[in-house]
């Protein structure tokens, strides 16, 4: 259990999800057996969490620019050294909403 304004972004890998949580300035991983299917649906009433690709779910209050162009967009954040990928079918314009 955990604080979901600590949650930075999910990422799944087969039947596994990946949560990163930022645990006081620590990020910490914490793998579940599940799907990304259902846990956006349990997570539907948070309006900054988003499933912007078919493996991510990123919480939109860590995300600070986007990079890429449009044959593929990232989202990125000052707290974690990864680029999180983009669907495609996100546009440029609907991404800045996204940014803090």
């Amino acid at each position: 259990c955990f604080n979901l304004n600590n949650l930075i972004y999910i990422s799944s890998q087969a039947n596994y999800v990946s949560f990163f949580i930022n645990t006081k300035g620590t990020i910490k991983e914490h793998i579940l057996r599940n799907s990304l299917t259902n846990i956006i649906t349990e997570l539907a009433t948070y309006k900054n969490i988003i499933r912007c690709h078919n493996s991510y779910i990123v919480n939109t209050n860590y995300i600070n620019s986007i990079s890429g162009n449009a044959r593929g967009y990232f989202l990125e954040s000052k707290i974690i050294e990864k680029q999180i990928p983009v669907s495609r079918k996100f546009s440029k314009e609907n991404l800045t909403k996204f940014i803090n």
